[in-house]
């Protein structure tokens, strides 16, 4: 997903509220996948880094329980590395610079932005409301 950041002579880089909501789209979007064991445990996980849908090869049978439980613990963390990468990619797009490394958690990361992004809305709402009452205050 290519994200664009509207810039402004004064602009230092960040996203408008345009570009925020394209990166909430995009994050919704945005998927984890590992593997382990030589791709006989498959796991995928959504943007939360919740675990979504796991694979096992029937051949994983083989293994004793201790192995396949280590092995499957390694394809979910490598699915939620790769979905932190995509995340840390789709960041620094909309910034136009590399996202930092250590990106927070990606779901309190963009849960704050909306949160932010609702706050001001409400606010901005709010603004609307007073000045209708005033004007009607006036007549």
């Amino acid at each position: 997903m290519e994200v664009q950041v509207a810039k402004k002579e004064h602009d230092v880089g960040y996203p408008d509220e345009a570009v925020l909501r394209q990166m909430e789209d995009g994050l919704g979007d945005i998927t984890g996948e590992g593997e382990a064991a030589g791709g006989l445990v498959r796991a995928v996980t959504d943007a939360a880094g919740r675990l979504v849908k796991i694979t096992f090869n029937p051949r994983v049978m083989r293994m004793d329980s201790q192995e396949l439980a280590e092995e499957t613990g390694a394809a979910v963390r490598r699915a939620q590395e790769d979905g932190q990468r995509r995340t840390r990619e789709l960041v620094g797009e909309a910034l136009g610079r590399s996202a930092p490394e250590g990106l927070p958690d990606h779901t309190g990361f963009w849960n704050g932005l909306r949160e932010m992004r609702e706050a001001f809305d409400r606010s901005m709402t709010d603004r609307e409301a007073e000045v209708a009452r005033r004007l009607r205050d006036l007549d």
